[in-house]
Parts: structure tokens; sequence; C-alpha cells
């Protein structure tokens, strides 16, 4: 049986880490803000890449299970 994973301490997580990021973006401090805006893209593109490998990752699951069931039928 499969359980859906708990995510509760991943979420809090992140999000106090966005909230101080964004906090850092408000100070005066130019490197800070500069350095909160460009760790705030990475983050964002590194979403993006795990997203994009996920939904590669299951194409690949549906057509193995396909090429399975062909073999299987034979």
């Amino acid at each position: 049986m499969y359980f859906k994973q708990d995510n509760t301490y991943n979420e809090m997580r992140k999000n106090s880490t966005m909230q101080w990021l964004t906090e850092l973006l408000e100070s005066e401090d130019v490197v800070n803000k500069n350095g909160a805006k460009l760790t705030i893209e990475y983050i964002e593109y590194l979403n993006h890449k795990i997203k994009e490998l996920e939904d590669k990752n299951t194409l690949k699951d549906e057509f193995l299970k396909k090429l399975k069931s062909k073999v299987n039928n034979k």
C-alpha cells in the first residue's frame, strides 16, 4: 500500500527560507539584496529542472510499462 509522503517539514523550511530571502530583498544592503535575488532565481531554476526531470521520468516509466506489456503479450 502506498502512502502520500508527508512534506510538512520541507514546506515549512521552504517557506521560512523564502520569507528570509524576501526580507533580505527589502534590506538596504546591496550585497544582501543582490545575493537574495540571485538565490531566489537559482531556486526557481532548480525547481523548474526538478519538474522537467520528473516529467521525463514519468514518460520513461509509461514507455517501459507499454513495452513490458507488449513483450508479455507475445
